[in-house]
């Protein structure tokens, strides 16, 4: 009998071990996956992080943000023309003043300088005189030069206190100087102090200066690790001091707040989160959202002339008169001797002072960037349902399905990261979720994979000494073709049993016996599957073979009858290979084969027990050929066929009726025939460069 290759493993007693095993595996091939996928999400390692940040400076690079010609920031840039128009830098502060006052008159609504003041002006007069050698002559003409005009730190001091300016300051760990700080602070929530970026002192600009001031801010900067400035701290701390960044002093000053409000965690409704933790900063009646350390995520809109004004033009009045009214005006530089610049996604040397204008720009827009505190878990979610996707995708679809599904899965997440980007103004990274779906149907695919191969070895274990090769591989190509469980169909059938065995074995030694029953089942197990039949079972000196399974075959009663008459005319080729002791005990001519060919519907699928299938027919057909071969010798023929199997051979091969035979066990006659020959025009199917033995099995095609 044929044993179903679905069973191979389910005659072992570790049946419900490998069950459990194969179970197992699938569990696995969606769980490593995901475990990592979630581990890489909460953890977030460097290196992914670095990934990750190239692609959000992608997303700007693709979709920076809208600028308005009419946004209410100008830069008075100190480029290389002016430089070369009004000499080389520093220029002397009482420039400055004018460069200031000249705003001012212009109606800018605060002037902001991109810049440390840290020193006294040496090009004042009393400066130069200070440095000469101690006279009495000296001291008095620095005397009389005070009297007569101000010194030009004092003349940048007048100006910075009519115009209501903003000055820089450097926080630095080397110094351990206290920063001016001319804001309020007010805090709503827990205090979230010990989360901001934290230096020990700072380089103030001269006291005059800050003194006059109506702010004082930080320059400071904090790049990633590639030295991309992605992000800006709104405020930092010195010690318990909390300082604001230029960029936030100058809208405290433009919006006449006397005060900065940090709004933590566990403010207002909001969830706490363990420690303190910023989520926004307000001034005035603008509120900005922060990331937990007070950081202010920067949405580029790129470099734009149109808002740079050069600082010659300013001074020397050839700029549009409209040009500042109403506007926050930074001073700073872009001239390439002074080297402030920064790298940022859209920009690898942007100059400082424009990065201050982004963030002022965007802040007044209210268009914010974040990377919530949530972001990670959404993450890890996503992981979660990419990976039962992916999972789905390899368990349930065919290949093709399956390979289409898998790429849509980091198109879907780098779709969904897409839409929070441009229309949520939040940043959430696909490619862990990605990858994780990947591998999870990729893990998914191994596994069904070898599962495949293990069926195709198992079909091949199975029927590789019972079917055709052509039909064993193709049914190794496509298993499902083999439909297991138990199935009425149409079949023949065929037996074959050697007359006198009996009495031949009692001539013979065991061993003899087992050595002839070789022999002889060797070229009938050949003419059966040549014939794209299928060995049933062996019954000592005969056999049973099935035709039309496990494989559809529409030509089986014509297949059949080639394989009877295949078998009859290998007998001599029997005798001629037996050993001469084996051949002195065969009479001459005893060495004759009866088969009985049968057609009509059975049950064939698994036949047994819980522990032990096989493949089989069963039904009333198989009853039938079996008493048919009983017949040959009653009727002194060698094939006696059914009258179903001669009218499906009719046209291809000669039946001699031989009336109405009683078959063993059957209380009605049934009308037999003896199966001669092929018909003279059926002559071309005996094909193959061997004869009927080696002749292969017919196409697919029939065989479909």
């Amino acid at each position: 009998m044929i044993t179903p290759p679905s069973r191979i493993l389910e005659r072992r007693a570790d049946v419900p071990l490998r069950l459990w095993i194969g179970r197992l595996a699938d569990a696995v091939a969606i769980a490593v996956p995901l475990a990592i996928g979630i581990s890489l999400c909460l953890v977030e390692p460097q290196p992914l992080k670095a990934v990750r940040d190239i692609l959000f400076d992608r997303y700007q690079q693709l979709a920076p943000r809208s600028w308005d010609a009419q946004a209410p920031v100008q830069i008075v840039d100190i480029d290389d023309e002016s430089l070369a128009r009004l000499g080389q830098w520093p220029w002397p502060r009482d420039r400055i003043a004018k460069l200031i006052a000249t705003l001012r008159d212009a109606g800018a609504a605060t002037v902001v300088l991109d810049m440390l003041l840290a020193e006294p002006d040496r090009t004042s007069p009393e400066r130069a005189l200070s440095e000469l050698p101690p006279l009495p002559e000296r001291d008095a003409l620095i005397s009389a030069l005070a009297s007569l005009a101000p010194s030009h730190d004092q003349t940048l001091a007048d100006a910075l206190r009519s115009t209501g300016a903003v000055v820089g300051t450097v926080l630095t760990d080397a110094s351990f100087q206290k920063p001016p700080v001319l804001s309020g602070l007010a805090i709503a929530g827990d205090d979230p102090r010990p989360s901001l970026p934290a230096f020990k002192g700072a380089i103030a600009p001269l006291p005059r200066l800050s003194d006059a001031a109506k702010g004082v801010g930080a320059l400071n900067w904090i790049p990633d690790r590639d030295l991309v400035v992605r992000t800006a701290p709104l405020v930092f701390r010195v010690g318990t001091v909390v300082v604001p960044s230029l960029g936030l002093e100058a809208l405290r000053v433009a919006a006449g707040a006397p005060s900065i409000l940090i709004r933590s965690s566990k403010a207002g409704g909001l969830p706490g989160r363990g420690a303190a933790e910023m989520d926004a900063v307000r001034v005035g009646d603008l509120t900005i959202p922060t990331e937990a350390s007070g950081a202010f995520r920067v949405r580029y809109a790129g470099p734009k002339p149109e808002r740079h004004s050069p600082a010659w033009q300013a001074l020397s009045g050839a700029a549009a008169p409209d040009r500042f009214r109403g506007k926050i005006v930074l001073i700073g530089s872009t001239a390439a001797a002074l080297a402030d610049t920064r790298a940022t996604p859209l920009d690898a040397a942007a100059p400082g002072v424009d990065i201050h204008a982004e963030i002022i720009e965007q802040a007044l827009s209210g268009i914010s960037l974040q990377r919530p505190d949530w972001a990670r878990g959404a993450e890890a979610a996503a992981c979660l349902l990419l990976a039962l996707s992916g999972w789905l995708f390899g368990r349930h679809l065919r290949p093709l399905g399956g390979a289409l599904g898998s790429l849509a899965l980091p198109v879907a997440a780098a779709a969904g990261s897409w839409f929070a980007f441009s229309d949520l103004g939040l940043l959430l990274d696909p490619t862990i979720p990605a990858a994780t779906g990947a591998l999870a149907y990729g893990a998914v695919t191994v596994l069904a994979y070898r599962s495949t191969e293990h069926a195709r070895a198992s079909v091949r274990e199975a029927f590789g000494r019972y079917v055709a090769p052509v039909i064993v591989e193709r049914l190794a190509r496509d298993p499902s073709r083999l439909r297991l469980g138990g199935e009425n169909r149409e079949i023949t059938v065929l037996f074959a049993d050697l007359r006198g065995f009996s009495s031949l074995s009692e001539r013979l030694s065991s061993e003899d016996v087992v050595h002839f029953l070789n022999t002889l089942h060797t070229p009938l197990t050949q003419a059966v599957l040549a014939n794209s039949g299928a060995i049933d079972k062996y019954l000592g000196d005969g056999l049973m073979a099935i035709f039309n399974a496990p494989m559809d075959d529409h030509q089986h009663v014509h297949h059949a009858c080639r394989a009877a008459l295949d078998m009859q005319a290998c007998l001599e080729s029997v005798q001629a290979d037996l050993p001469e002791r084996i051949r002195a005990a065969l009479e001459p001519g005893s060495l004759q084969l009866g088969v009985g060919i049968a057609t009509g519907r059975a049950n064939v699928g698994n036949i047994g027990s819980a522990m032990r299938f096989d493949y089989s027919a069963v039904g009333d057909v198989v009853n039938v050929a079996a008493r048919l071969e009983e017949l040959t010798k009653s009727f002194g023929v060698s094939i006696v066929v059914s009258e179903a199997v001669a009218i499906g051979a009719e046209g291809a091969f000669r039946c001699r009726p031989l009336g109405f035979g009683s078959l063993r066990g059957r209380a009605e006659r049934v009308a037999i025939h003896a199966l001669e020959g092929e018909a003279p025009e059926r002559q071309p199917l005996r094909v193959g460069p061997r004869g009927p033995l080696g002749r292969r099995a017919i196409s697919d095609g029939a065989d479909d």
